[in-house]
Protein backbone atom coordinates (compact mmCIF):
# COMPACT_ATOMS: atom_id res chain seq x y z
CA UNK A 1 0.00 0.00 0.00
CA UNK A 2 1.36 3.56 -0.96
CA UNK A 3 1.48 6.45 1.49
CA UNK A 4 -0.34 8.55 -1.39
CA UNK A 5 -1.96 8.25 -4.87
CA UNK A 6 -1.74 11.05 -6.63
CA UNK A 7 -3.91 11.58 -9.74
CA UNK A 8 -3.00 13.54 -12.41
CA UNK A 9 0.27 15.02 -13.69
CA UNK A 10 -0.78 17.94 -14.36
CA UNK A 11 0.64 21.14 -12.19
CA UNK A 12 -1.28 20.57 -8.80
CA UNK A 13 -0.65 16.66 -8.97
CA UNK A 14 2.78 16.72 -9.51
CA UNK A 15 3.62 19.55 -7.32
CA UNK A 16 1.85 17.75 -4.73
CA UNK A 17 3.89 14.17 -5.60
CA UNK A 18 7.23 16.20 -5.15
CA UNK A 19 6.38 17.94 -1.92
CA UNK A 20 5.01 14.42 -0.46
CA UNK A 21 8.20 12.86 -1.84
CA UNK A 22 10.28 15.19 -0.79
CA UNK A 23 8.87 14.51 2.61
CA UNK A 24 10.23 10.85 2.63
CA UNK A 25 6.46 9.62 1.73
CA UNK A 26 6.19 6.57 -0.59
CA UNK A 27 3.77 8.09 -3.68
CA UNK A 28 2.43 7.22 -6.65
CA UNK A 29 1.89 9.44 -9.49
CA UNK A 30 -1.09 7.80 -11.87
CA UNK A 31 -1.47 9.72 -15.46
CA UNK A 32 -4.00 9.04 -18.02
CA UNK A 33 -1.91 10.34 -20.78
CA UNK A 34 1.83 9.69 -22.14
CA UNK A 35 4.00 12.15 -21.11
CA UNK A 36 4.71 14.59 -22.54
CA UNK A 37 0.75 15.05 -23.20
CA UNK A 38 -1.22 17.79 -25.15
CA UNK A 39 -2.86 20.09 -22.90
CA UNK A 40 -5.09 23.20 -24.14
CA UNK A 41 -3.84 26.34 -22.59
CA UNK A 42 -2.57 29.86 -23.13
CA UNK A 43 0.50 28.97 -20.94
CA UNK A 44 0.53 32.28 -19.05
CA UNK A 45 2.35 32.27 -15.69
CA UNK A 46 1.50 35.12 -13.32
CA UNK A 47 4.12 36.11 -10.97
CA UNK A 48 2.17 35.05 -7.96
CA UNK A 49 2.32 31.33 -9.56
CA UNK A 50 6.41 31.86 -9.68
CA UNK A 51 6.80 31.81 -6.18
CA UNK A 52 5.42 28.04 -5.81
CA UNK A 53 7.58 26.68 -8.36
CA UNK A 54 11.13 24.63 -8.39
CA UNK A 55 13.50 27.31 -7.85
CA UNK A 56 15.03 26.24 -11.21
CA UNK A 57 11.61 27.48 -13.30
CA UNK A 58 13.77 29.69 -15.44
CA UNK A 59 14.66 27.03 -17.64
CA UNK A 60 10.92 26.62 -18.95
CA UNK A 61 9.52 30.35 -19.40
CA UNK A 62 9.32 30.92 -23.14
CA UNK A 63 8.59 34.46 -23.29
CA UNK A 64 8.06 37.37 -21.02
CA UNK A 65 5.41 39.98 -22.30
CA UNK A 66 5.51 43.34 -21.36
CA UNK A 67 2.70 44.48 -22.70
CA UNK A 68 -0.85 44.07 -22.66
CA UNK A 69 -3.28 45.68 -25.27
CA UNK A 70 -7.17 45.24 -24.21
CA UNK A 71 -9.79 46.12 -26.96
CA UNK A 72 -13.69 46.31 -27.18
CA UNK A 73 -16.19 46.79 -29.90
CA UNK A 74 -15.81 49.84 -31.48
CA UNK A 75 -13.15 51.42 -29.17
CA UNK A 76 -9.40 52.23 -29.78
CA UNK A 77 -7.49 49.75 -28.19
CA UNK A 78 -5.05 51.05 -25.19
CA UNK A 79 -1.32 49.06 -24.40
CA UNK A 80 -0.13 49.53 -21.48
CA UNK A 81 3.94 48.56 -21.05
CA UNK A 82 6.06 48.22 -18.29
CA UNK A 83 9.77 47.56 -17.51
CA UNK A 84 8.89 44.03 -15.67
CA UNK A 85 6.58 41.15 -17.75
CA UNK A 86 2.84 41.14 -16.58
CA UNK A 87 3.02 37.40 -16.84
CA UNK A 88 5.39 34.51 -18.34
CA UNK A 89 4.21 31.94 -21.18
CA UNK A 90 5.47 28.26 -20.86
CA UNK A 91 4.31 25.48 -23.53
CA UNK A 92 2.02 23.27 -21.49
CA UNK A 93 3.34 19.90 -22.34
CA UNK A 94 6.75 21.07 -21.75
CA UNK A 95 5.68 22.33 -18.55
CA UNK A 96 3.84 19.27 -17.03
CA UNK A 97 6.38 17.13 -18.07
CA UNK A 98 9.30 19.22 -16.17
CA UNK A 99 6.92 19.12 -13.07
CA UNK A 100 6.36 15.54 -13.69
CA UNK A 101 10.48 14.93 -13.62
CA UNK A 102 10.57 16.59 -10.24
CA UNK A 103 8.49 14.57 -8.88
CA UNK A 104 10.12 11.65 -10.10
CA UNK A 105 13.64 13.03 -9.00
CA UNK A 106 11.96 13.76 -5.64
CA UNK A 107 11.27 9.64 -5.09
CA UNK A 108 7.90 9.45 -6.97
CA UNK A 109 6.72 6.68 -8.94
CA UNK A 110 5.47 7.93 -12.27
CA UNK A 111 3.34 5.35 -14.07
CA UNK A 112 1.71 7.33 -17.29
CA UNK A 113 -1.25 5.51 -19.45
CA UNK A 114 -3.05 4.74 -16.36
CA UNK A 115 -6.33 6.16 -16.57
CA UNK A 116 -8.60 6.20 -13.34
CA UNK A 117 -12.18 3.94 -13.35
CA UNK A 118 -12.86 3.53 -10.12
CA UNK A 119 -12.09 4.40 -6.26
CA UNK A 120 -13.73 3.44 -3.48
CA UNK A 121 -13.35 4.74 0.13
CA UNK A 122 -11.83 1.39 2.74
CA UNK A 123 -11.71 1.62 6.54
CA UNK A 124 -7.83 2.40 6.90
CA UNK A 125 -7.39 3.64 2.68
CA UNK A 126 -8.63 4.40 -0.31
CA UNK A 127 -8.99 1.52 -3.53
CA UNK A 128 -7.75 3.12 -6.57
CA UNK A 129 -8.80 1.02 -10.03
CA UNK A 130 -7.05 1.15 -13.37
CA UNK A 131 -7.60 0.14 -16.88
CA UNK A 132 -4.25 -1.53 -16.01
CA UNK A 133 -4.57 -2.83 -12.46
CA UNK A 134 -5.60 -1.53 -9.05
CA UNK A 135 -3.87 0.62 -6.40
CA UNK A 136 -4.08 1.08 -2.99
CA UNK A 137 -3.43 4.10 -0.82
CA UNK A 138 -3.25 5.37 3.05
CA UNK A 139 -4.38 8.70 1.00
CA UNK A 140 -5.26 10.26 -2.08
CA UNK A 141 -5.05 13.49 -4.19
CA UNK A 142 -7.14 14.06 -6.98
CA UNK A 143 -5.85 16.39 -9.35
CA UNK A 144 -7.47 14.96 -12.41
CA UNK A 145 -9.26 18.02 -14.14
CA UNK A 146 -12.66 19.51 -14.54
CA UNK A 147 -13.66 16.50 -16.26
CA UNK A 148 -11.59 13.52 -14.11
CA UNK A 149 -13.70 11.22 -12.75
CA UNK A 150 -12.88 11.54 -8.77
CA UNK A 151 -15.34 13.58 -8.65
CA UNK A 152 -18.20 11.90 -9.99
CA UNK A 153 -16.99 8.59 -8.29
CA UNK A 154 -17.13 10.04 -4.70
CA UNK A 155 -19.94 12.74 -5.11
CA UNK A 156 -18.16 16.03 -4.74
CA UNK A 157 -20.46 18.54 -5.82
CA UNK A 158 -20.04 19.52 -9.55
CA UNK A 159 -18.39 22.87 -10.08
CA UNK A 160 -19.55 25.49 -12.92
CA UNK A 161 -18.13 24.61 -16.42
CA UNK A 162 -17.46 27.12 -18.82
CA UNK A 163 -15.49 26.24 -21.98
CA UNK A 164 -13.11 27.61 -24.01
CA UNK A 165 -11.35 27.20 -28.04
CA UNK A 166 -7.66 27.78 -29.02
CA UNK A 167 -5.79 27.28 -32.21
CA UNK A 168 -1.76 27.12 -32.22
CA UNK A 169 -1.20 29.27 -35.41
CA UNK A 170 2.83 28.90 -36.51
CA UNK A 171 3.32 32.39 -38.15
CA UNK A 172 6.12 34.39 -40.21
CA UNK A 173 8.70 36.25 -38.31
CA UNK A 174 7.55 39.30 -39.36
CA UNK A 175 3.57 38.59 -38.44
CA UNK A 176 5.11 37.29 -35.29
CA UNK A 177 6.92 40.58 -34.23
CA UNK A 178 3.10 42.35 -33.95
CA UNK A 179 2.51 40.42 -30.75
CA UNK A 180 6.44 39.86 -29.77
CA UNK A 181 6.36 40.60 -25.93
CA UNK A 182 2.38 41.55 -26.07
CA UNK A 183 -0.55 40.12 -24.82
CA UNK A 184 -3.67 41.15 -26.77
CA UNK A 185 -7.30 40.76 -24.84
CA UNK A 186 -10.78 41.48 -26.34
CA UNK A 187 -13.72 42.26 -24.38
CA UNK A 188 -17.24 42.07 -25.45
CA UNK A 189 -17.53 39.87 -28.24
CA UNK A 190 -17.43 37.11 -26.22
CA UNK A 191 -20.72 36.68 -23.47
CA UNK A 192 -18.97 36.35 -20.18
CA UNK A 193 -15.69 36.03 -21.50
CA UNK A 194 -13.06 37.03 -23.53
CA UNK A 195 -11.21 36.42 -26.53
CA UNK A 196 -7.06 36.57 -26.34
CA UNK A 197 -3.60 36.29 -28.56
CA UNK A 198 -0.59 35.25 -26.54
CA UNK A 199 2.80 35.31 -28.05
CA UNK A 200 5.15 31.96 -27.59
CA UNK A 201 7.71 31.77 -30.56
CA UNK A 202 7.25 30.71 -33.27
CA UNK A 203 3.35 30.38 -32.76
CA UNK A 204 0.43 32.44 -31.66
CA UNK A 205 -1.92 30.85 -29.45
CA UNK A 206 -5.22 32.62 -30.19
CA UNK A 207 -8.53 31.25 -28.63
CA UNK A 208 -11.99 32.46 -27.34
CA UNK A 209 -13.44 31.56 -24.14
CA UNK A 210 -16.97 32.49 -21.68
CA UNK A 211 -17.84 31.03 -17.88
CA UNK A 212 -21.17 30.30 -19.26
CA UNK A 213 -20.53 28.17 -22.92
CA UNK A 214 -24.05 26.71 -22.78
CA UNK A 215 -25.95 27.04 -26.01
CA UNK A 216 -23.21 29.71 -27.32
CA UNK A 217 -21.49 29.39 -30.87
CA UNK A 218 -18.31 29.00 -29.82
CA UNK A 219 -17.01 28.08 -32.79
CA UNK A 220 -18.18 30.44 -34.88
CA UNK A 221 -16.96 33.54 -32.53
CA UNK A 222 -13.71 31.85 -32.58
CA UNK A 223 -13.38 32.00 -36.90
CA UNK A 224 -14.47 35.39 -36.70
CA UNK A 225 -11.90 36.70 -34.09
CA UNK A 226 -9.17 34.64 -36.11
CA UNK A 227 -10.58 36.55 -39.32
CA UNK A 228 -10.05 39.48 -37.25
CA UNK A 229 -6.40 38.61 -36.01
CA UNK A 230 -5.58 37.08 -39.61
CA UNK A 231 -6.96 38.28 -42.36
CA UNK A 232 -8.14 35.08 -44.25
CA UNK A 233 -8.28 31.60 -41.86
CA UNK A 234 -5.08 30.13 -41.66
CA UNK A 235 -5.18 26.68 -43.80
CA UNK A 236 -3.92 24.55 -41.54
CA UNK A 237 -5.36 24.46 -37.85
CA UNK A 238 -6.16 22.58 -34.78
CA UNK A 239 -8.70 23.31 -32.70
CA UNK A 240 -8.75 22.19 -29.72
CA UNK A 241 -11.18 22.50 -26.14
CA UNK A 242 -11.23 22.51 -22.89
CA UNK A 243 -13.40 23.04 -19.61
CA UNK A 244 -13.52 26.22 -17.20
CA UNK A 245 -14.63 24.47 -13.87
CA UNK A 246 -15.09 27.45 -11.31
CA UNK A 247 -17.21 28.04 -8.38
CA UNK A 248 -19.25 31.17 -6.74
CA UNK A 249 -19.72 29.04 -3.41
CA UNK A 250 -16.71 27.83 -1.84
CA UNK A 251 -17.08 23.84 -1.50
CA UNK A 252 -14.91 22.05 0.61
CA UNK A 253 -12.55 19.96 -1.29
CA UNK A 254 -12.23 16.77 0.81
CA UNK A 255 -13.93 13.66 1.67
CA UNK A 256 -12.65 11.47 3.73
CA UNK A 257 -8.90 10.70 2.73
CA UNK A 258 -9.49 11.77 -0.73
CA UNK A 259 -8.29 15.65 -1.18
CA UNK A 260 -8.83 17.36 -4.34
CA UNK A 261 -6.75 20.36 -5.84
CA UNK A 262 -6.78 22.71 -8.83
CA UNK A 263 -9.60 22.41 -11.91
CA UNK A 264 -10.85 19.45 -9.83
CA UNK A 265 -11.67 21.07 -6.75
CA UNK A 266 -13.11 24.05 -8.81
CA UNK A 267 -10.60 26.22 -7.97
CA UNK A 268 -10.13 28.16 -10.94
CA UNK A 269 -9.94 32.08 -10.60
CA UNK A 270 -13.79 33.01 -11.39
CA UNK A 271 -12.92 36.50 -13.22
CA UNK A 272 -9.18 35.97 -15.55
CA UNK A 273 -9.73 32.13 -15.85
CA UNK A 274 -6.77 31.84 -14.22
CA UNK A 275 -5.89 27.97 -13.48
CA UNK A 276 -1.97 27.31 -12.96
CA UNK A 277 -1.49 29.54 -9.50
CA UNK A 278 -4.77 27.86 -7.66
CA UNK A 279 -3.42 24.41 -9.29
CA UNK A 280 0.11 24.92 -7.81
CA UNK A 281 -1.22 26.48 -4.42
CA UNK A 282 -3.90 23.50 -3.44
CA UNK A 283 -1.25 21.16 -4.59
CA UNK A 284 1.44 22.29 -2.31
CA UNK A 285 -1.22 22.87 0.85
CA UNK A 286 -3.05 19.36 -0.08
CA UNK A 287 0.40 17.80 0.29
CA UNK A 288 1.40 19.74 3.77
CA UNK A 289 -1.86 18.49 5.17
CA UNK A 290 -1.35 14.86 4.06
CA UNK A 291 2.30 15.67 6.01
CA UNK A 292 1.04 17.27 9.29
CA UNK A 293 -1.78 14.93 9.71
CA UNK A 294 0.58 12.05 9.47
CA UNK A 295 3.33 13.59 11.46
CA UNK A 296 1.66 15.59 14.17
CA UNK A 297 -1.77 14.13 13.83
CA UNK A 298 -3.64 17.44 12.70
CA UNK A 299 -6.89 16.97 10.91
CA UNK A 300 -7.01 16.60 7.06
CA UNK A 301 -9.77 19.11 7.55
CA UNK A 302 -7.06 21.17 7.98
CA UNK A 303 -6.25 21.08 4.18
CA UNK A 304 -9.58 23.32 3.64
CA UNK A 305 -8.78 25.96 6.44
CA UNK A 306 -5.32 26.44 4.75
CA UNK A 307 -6.87 26.73 1.52
CA UNK A 308 -9.63 29.50 2.64
CA UNK A 309 -6.84 31.12 4.16
CA UNK A 310 -4.57 31.17 1.14
CA UNK A 311 -6.95 31.29 -1.80
CA UNK A 312 -10.27 32.21 -0.09
CA UNK A 313 -9.76 36.15 -0.03
CA UNK A 314 -8.59 36.37 -3.19
CA UNK A 315 -11.51 33.58 -4.55
CA UNK A 316 -14.24 35.18 -3.21
CA UNK A 317 -13.34 39.00 -4.23
CA UNK A 318 -12.68 37.80 -7.82
CA UNK A 319 -16.32 36.01 -8.09
CA UNK A 320 -17.68 39.65 -6.94
CA UNK A 321 -15.66 41.17 -9.60
CA UNK A 322 -16.60 38.97 -12.24
CA UNK A 323 -20.63 39.49 -10.69
CA UNK A 324 -20.60 42.69 -11.47
CA UNK A 325 -18.13 42.75 -15.03
CA UNK A 326 -19.13 40.12 -16.92
CA UNK A 327 -23.19 40.42 -17.07
CA UNK A 328 -22.48 44.17 -18.51
CA UNK A 329 -19.09 44.03 -20.47
CA UNK A 330 -20.33 46.65 -22.76
CA UNK A 331 -20.99 49.27 -20.31
CA UNK A 332 -18.16 48.61 -18.40
CA UNK A 333 -15.67 48.52 -21.46
CA UNK A 334 -15.57 52.29 -21.41
CA UNK A 335 -14.64 52.70 -18.06
CA UNK A 336 -11.71 50.54 -18.21
CA UNK A 337 -10.14 51.69 -21.76
CA UNK A 338 -10.61 55.24 -20.53
CA UNK A 339 -9.53 55.50 -16.93
CA UNK A 340 -5.90 53.73 -17.28
CA UNK A 341 -6.14 53.29 -13.37
CA UNK A 342 -8.70 50.27 -13.64
CA UNK A 343 -6.49 48.82 -16.04
CA UNK A 344 -3.41 49.19 -14.21
CA UNK A 345 -5.33 47.42 -11.22
CA UNK A 346 -6.68 44.53 -13.31
CA UNK A 347 -3.32 44.17 -14.48
CA UNK A 348 -1.45 44.35 -11.10
CA UNK A 349 -3.39 41.55 -10.04
CA UNK A 350 -1.10 39.48 -12.33
CA UNK A 351 2.32 40.84 -10.78
CA UNK A 352 0.78 41.57 -6.76
CA UNK A 353 0.66 44.97 -7.28
CA UNK A 354 -2.58 45.21 -6.30
CA UNK A 355 -6.08 42.66 -6.11
CA UNK A 356 -9.46 42.17 -6.90
CA UNK A 357 -10.47 44.20 -3.47
CA UNK A 358 -8.81 47.17 -5.32
CA UNK A 359 -10.03 46.74 -8.14
CA UNK A 360 -13.80 46.43 -7.24
CA UNK A 361 -13.71 49.02 -5.02
CA UNK A 362 -11.95 51.72 -7.57
CA UNK A 363 -14.58 50.97 -10.66
CA UNK A 364 -17.29 51.21 -8.17
CA UNK A 365 -15.69 54.68 -7.15
CA UNK A 366 -15.16 55.66 -11.18
CA UNK A 367 -19.02 55.09 -11.41
CA UNK A 368 -19.96 57.43 -8.28
CA UNK A 369 -17.57 59.90 -9.89
CA UNK A 370 -19.38 59.75 -12.87
CA UNK A 371 -23.21 59.41 -11.45
CA UNK A 372 -23.87 56.05 -12.43
CA UNK A 373 -25.81 53.63 -10.62
CA UNK A 374 -26.14 50.04 -11.07
CA UNK A 375 -28.78 47.70 -9.22
CA UNK A 376 -26.53 45.44 -7.36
Amino acid sequence: MDDVIVIGAGPGGATAARRLAESGLQVRLLEKAAIPRVKPCGGALTDRALAWLPPDYSAVLQTHPYQWTCQAARLPPVTLTRPEPYCHIVDRPEFDAWLTRHAETAGAVVLTEHPVTGLKEEPDGVGVMTSRGPFQARYVIAADGGQGPSRRLLGLPRPRMGAALEVEVPVSPTFYDRFRDRVEIHFTEIPWGYAWVIPRSPILNVGVGSFRAEGLALKKMLDTFMTAIFGDLPPARTVRAHPLPYRHRWVPPIKGRVLWVGDAAGLMDPFSAEGIYSALVSGHLAADAIVRHLQSHVPLTHYDQLLRHTLGPSWKAASGMARIFYPLTAFWAPFFLENQLLLEDYLGIATQRTDYDTLRRHALAILWQNRVHIRR
